[in-house]
């Protein structure tokens, strides 16, 4: 009687104070909850906060501008590249032919023009040596015209002294007529002269008219030059051709993927791979609209990535979108039912990362929490 009633009146006493206890522990978390739930909400009052940012970079598709079989495909996904090297080979031999058929016609026209010009260089000399002849010619008609007028200067000059003499009965009539008919014939003489010169230099003319075929030449040589100017033209298009079947690297990076493998033959504008720079990746995120307001460019921001839980990455702002992403939306929702639900709307924000790391790829998921404004 007396054991039972001990042990009752002890567990009565031990009731109370387990409820106080419980009652105190209860009062440490509320009072911590309280205080991780103000601590919270003032982090987020001094921060723009989104956990659904993305690793982001300029991947770069390149395509062929050239149609061709892939011949060699000398990188596969993941493999890092440098500027300049040489990506994918596609067949070359049709556009060596054609360049080597281009190179013949453009030798072929060079010979035609030499050969032109070697007609014309023999025109040139031999009417040259022509007009000589008929310029000495002239020279030898002028100084018969020349001698002729002398003679007939002379005939004149016996003549005038016959008739005085023979005015005067000093002469015999068959002189006179002697000199008269000398007279005459240098008359002629000179009349003769006058039309060899003539003559003379109608041969000259004749003769120089001869470079007319030469100038024909050079026409003929310039319809040449313009037919090279647009071999030329075609050769460098086909050069041009000719070094597209090398596609090669604009810059550092990393192979993501590829579409082609060899043996396929691509078109003009076919897409060959995909690649981008490892060293030059940032985060694009979607603020909501709600927080834009504590933005700005520059803000610090601190990133992490979840492929490596427990490491950040310090970043800052570098530029706030100016529209939000839903003006882009392929189906826009202009709404005109009348039924309306506010959605919040977010704005996209670039960060770029303070140092480069290799390691982050485009489209990791990061969460990203910016430094608000004042």
């Amino acid at each position: 009687m007396s054991g039972e009633s001990q042990t009752d009146v002890g567990a009565a006493k031990a009731r109370p104070r387990a409820a106080r206890r419980k009652i105190a522990l209860a009062s440490v978390l509320a009072a911590a909850a309280v205080v991780c739930a103000g601590g919270f909400i003032h982090a987020r009052g001094q921060h723009v906060y989104a956990n659904d940012a993305r690793i982001a970079s300029d991947v770069v598709a390149l395509a062929s501008e050239a149609a061709g079989r892939v011949v060699e495909l000398k990188v596969r996904p993941g493999d890092a590249v440098r500027a300049g090297q040489v990506l994918v080979r596609l067949e070359p031999r049709d556009a060596e032919f054609a360049l080597q058929e281009i190179e013949a016609n453009i030798a072929a026209l060079e010979a035609q023009k030499a050969q032109l010009r070697a007609q014309q260089a023999a025109i040139n000399s031999r009417v040259g040596r022509a007009v000589e002849v008929s310029n000495a010619g002239v020279l030898q008609a002028e100084a018969g015209l020349a001698a002729a007028q002398a003679d007939l200067k002379l005939a004149r000059s016996a003549f005038g002294r016959t008739q005085t003499l023979y005015s005067k009965g000093l002469l015999a009539r068959s002189r006179l007529e002697e000199d008269q008919a000398r007279l005459t014939a240098a008359e002629k003489a000179v009349d003769r002269a006058r039309a060899a010169v003539d003559a003379a230099r109608g041969d000259v003319y004749v003769t120089a008219s001869g470079r007319d075929d030469a100038d024909v030449l050079n026409e003929q040589i310039a319809a040449l030059d313009a037919q090279r100017a647009g071999l030329l033209a075609k050769r460098a298009q086909q050069s041009l051709d000719l070094s597209r079947r090398e596609i090669v690297a604009a810059f550092d990076g990393v192979i993501d993927q590829t579409f082609v493998d060899a043996g396929e033959f691509v078109t003009p504008g076919a897409r060959i791979l995909m690649y981008h720079n490892p060293g030059n990746v940032w985060v694009d995120a979607n603020v909501k609209e709600t927080e834009f307001r504590k933005l700005a460019v520059g803000a610090q921001a601190t990133v992490k990535v979840d492929a490596y839980p427990g490491r950040k990455f310090k970043a800052r702002v570098q530029r706030i979108g100016g529209a939000a992403t839903s003006q882009f939306a392929l189906l826009p929702n202009p709404n005109p039912s009348g039924n309306f639900t506010k959605v919040t709307q977010r704005l996209p924000v670039r960060l770029v990362l303070e140092e480069a790391n290799s390691f982050l790829r485009p489209g990791m998921m990061v969460e990203v929490n910016i430094n608000a404004v004042d």
